[in-house]
């Protein structure tokens, strides 16, 4: 009828165009024509796509047994006028058919404490630790339709929480799946009387950091106001006024200091209490890197979390035993056997001298080493300092060799040398004044860095430790040395290298660039995650390299 009722007013427009002898060219008016019998096309069929959704969900509230409803309701077309994702069809259709189309979150035409609980926390994917945009759960109307998006998303998030959402390798986002529904219906299993939220961390990796970040995420999204905004906040060095008043402002937002309250009085101790979750030292200080993470809105840092916890969904497989450095916590750590055998605080390089990631092994331990000083420090640094005092190397225990012939510095015209002409190679003598300290681990990569000791032990104390030129200076570095030799079967001259054999070599301060060789060498893994525990705690980093944001752009994609 509604087709008839166009085509016959289709007619009269021509009728009346011909009768009035309106000029019009043909072609206009075939166009107009055209136009409207499309217009009327498309309202056809947008009144028969909603009346065939009315009469695929008709069954809904029909009086048949829930079997029936669910054999009707685990159909793609059914599913598909819900928003099920297409991804999920067959996993509904099969799931539900091997339980005999047997409700799991429903009875008695309403959910069940459990389907309750969890359609509450799906509709709160970030808690779970997956970005907001993931998938979206679909709006459902009735009971029904509850129980089949409870079903469909929650195998869509335990998916994501077993294999992780972003490709590290290829960069770029994982496609959403679903879990088998076999694996579905044995695994899957919740208590309604715990927190739900809570017990989706157990479908995660069987990792105690893991464990404590889903932990700290759920706290830190109960507790604090998810706000998107940015500061400007600057150290206190520039107006101690003005930082304090930004920063009174920023922690309002972020939900650390009342609004109600006008004064400043109580800032700085609400300050020290976001600096602790935040890697910082406790000292209500607004310097650099407090206002660094002071101007970073709350989401970004939530989403930074989701990031921390898909690198450990998606991490490699360690050996017994391994070396991981983990560079925005300046943290090394000695695994063996999965048990932490030793652990110290690190100094990595400034922002202008990033430290790489990478993996190698270490192959060998030098005692008292010489320190080849790369050419981007002697022309930059060293150079420089010899233009104004021609002692400087001397100073320092360097000497400088040209042609691998020593040259005495005293004879060099240092003012007349252009930075990016230097031709000297510049050695520092071993000593406890070398700046690689007394011991250097040495492992190959083609970044040249490694971890050592060093003579400026008072950095170890700040809570950002990015100073050095890209290597990683290592707190205690022969308790480190100690515990990998005791670990290892190295020999040397026919015997044992044991750990006191490493305190005789220090003491007698004469066997200089002694190398001492693994017999099991040890594989390093210098990684980059700005969330990370201490103790029972979670810790948000400042991102001091800004090399998160590349994989959250890759997050914040829609799947």
């Amino acid at each position: 009828m509604f087709m008839s009722i166009k085509i016959g007013y289709l007619r009269e427009v021509i009728y009346q165009t011909t009768e009035t002898k309106i000029t019009i060219s043909a072609d206009s008016t075939m166009k107009k024509i055209a136009s409207l019998l499309l217009l009327a096309t498309l309202l056809f069929s947008c009144s028969e796509a909603k009346k065939s959704k009315e009469e695929i969900q008709s069954f809904e509230h029909q009086n048949i047994p829930m079997t029936d409803k669910l054999k009707k309701a685990t159909k793609s077309d059914y599913l598909k006028s819900i928003g099920v994702p297409k991804l999920a069809h067959k996993f509904v259709r099969s799931y539900y058919e091997q339980r005999g189309f047997k409700s799991r979150w429903s009875k008695d035409k309403s959910l069940t404490d459990e389907g309750k609980a969890l359609k509450l926390a799906l509709g709160n994917k970030i808690a779970l630790s997956l970005p907001d945009n993931r998938f979206d759960f679909g709006k459902t109307d009735n009971f029904l339709q509850d129980e089949i998006w409870i079903t469909a998303a929650t195998s869509m998030v335990i998916n994501d929480l077993e294999n992780g959402i972003i490709d590290f390798k290829n960069k770029k986002l994982k496609k959403v799946a679903c879990i088998s529904p076999s694996a579905f219906e044995e695994n899957v299993k919740f208590d309604a009387n715990a927190e739900i939220k809570e017990q989706f961390i157990g479908f995660g990796p069987e990792d105690s950091t893991y464990q404590v970040l889903g932990k700290g995420l759920i706290d830190f999204v109960d507790l604090y106001p998810l706000d998107t905004t940015t500061f400007d906040v600057r150290s206190v060095k520039y107006d101690s006024t003005d930082a304090i008043t930004k920063t009174r402002l920023a922690l309002i937002s972020k939900g650390y200091f009342p609004a109600e309250v006008k004064d400043t009085t109580g800032v700085l101790d609400s300050l020290k209490t976001f600096q602790l979750h935040n890697g910082l030292k406790p000292d209500g200080v607004i310097g650099k890197y407090t206002s660094k993470a002071l101007n970073e809105s709350t989401y970004r840092k939530v989403e930074r979390i989701i990031l921390a916890m898909d690198k450990i969904r998606s991490d490699r497989e360690y050996p017994n035993k391994y070396i991981r450095i983990n560079i925005p916590e300046y943290k090394l750590r000695l695994f063996i056997n999965d048990s932490l055998k030793s652990d110290h605080n690190i100094v990595v390089g400034k922002y202008e001298n990033q430290t790489p990631k990478l993996e190698s092994k270490l192959r060998k331990i030098v005692v008292y080493p010489y320190w080849n000083v790369p050419y981007s420090i002697s022309s930059k640094e060293i150079l420089p300092a010899l233009k104004y005092n021609n002692a400087y190397l001397a100073k320092h225990n360097y000497k400088i060799y040209k042609s691998g012939e020593e040259v005495d510095p005293l004879t060099v015209d240092w003012k007349s040398i252009r930075q990016n002409a230097f031709p000297y190679k510049v050695v520092q003598d071993p000593g406890r004044a070398n700046s690689l300290g007394v011991i250097k681990f040495d492992f190959y990569n083609e970044h040249s860095v490694y971890f050592h000791d060093t003579p400026s032990k008072g950095l170890f104390g700040a809570d950002v430790r990015a100073y050095s030129h890209g290597c990683m200076r290592t707190q205690h570095p022969v308790d480190l040395a100690k515990e990998i030799l005791h670990r290892d079967s190295s020999r040397y001259a026919g015997n044992e290298m044991i750990p006191d054999s490493l305190d005789s070599i220090l003491g007698r301060q004469t066997d200089f660039n002694f190398a001492i060789k693994l017999m099991d060498p040890i594989p390093i893994y210098v990684d980059y995650v700005t969330v990370a525990r201490e103790k029972d705690r979670m810790i948000v980093h400042v991102d001091i390299y800004g090399r998160d944001e590349e994989y959250l752009k890759i997050m914040r994609q829609k799947s």
